[in-house]
């Protein structure tokens, strides 16, 4: 049994457990100040007239896993992970403001329904899939070559050397047998 991705749980756990205690003490205050300041006026001009952040708020946690995933996944280059953080920040700040505007499409014009319910749900898987996705992104090299061990595994038949030795590498048509008949 390996030891290092025991050893990779435990640094993202060393990892997202401060991001989390901060996050619950001041972190997310800090960041919904920042998210007023910059999101309100673009929503705004997009016609939001009023807003309930409560549908919201719970989602814009998806900063830590992303952070503590883009910390702890070996072989990202250096450059390459501070410009990932970087990006990634950027692009769920507007996964948030997107939220928000699907928010208010979705409750504002038409209140609380099943309707309604219905219509923003996709929004909120999305918006929580988002830091999952730019971290694939970002650690691609590392998953393709995850996965090709898992496929390249020993005792897993390669389907296509599994057919060619079958019929000793020879290719039958329709109708013949191994003879050629």
């Amino acid at each position: 049994m390996k030891l290092r991705p025991f050893l990779i749980l435990i640094e993202f756990g060393l990892i997202t457990l401060p991001l989390v205690w901060w996050w619950t003490h001041g972190g997310f205050e800090a960041y919904h100040a920042i998210f007023k300041r910059l999101a309100f006026p673009l929503l705004q001009e997009l016609g939001v007239t009023h807003l309930n952040q409560g549908l919201v708020r719970d989602r814009f946690v998806g900063f830590i896993p992303f952070l503590g995933l883009m910390l702890v996944t070996p072989k990202i280059p250096f450059g390459q992970r501070i410009r990932g953080v970087g990006i990634g920040f950027v692009v769920i700040f507007f996964s948030h403001v997107a939220l928000s505007y699907w928010s208010w499409i979705s409750f504002g014009r038409e209140g609380e329904s099943a309707g309604s319910m219905a219509q923003y749900f996709p929004a909120l898987v999305l918006t929580d899939a988002i830091p999952f996705i730019l971290w694939a992104l970002f650690a691609n090299r590392l998953l393709l070559e995850q996965l090709g061990r898992v496929l390249d595994a020993p005792g897993r038949g390669n389907a296509s050397q599994k057919t060619s030795g079958e019929n000793g590498g020879a290719v039958t048509g329709a109708g013949e047998d191994e003879a050629g008949t």
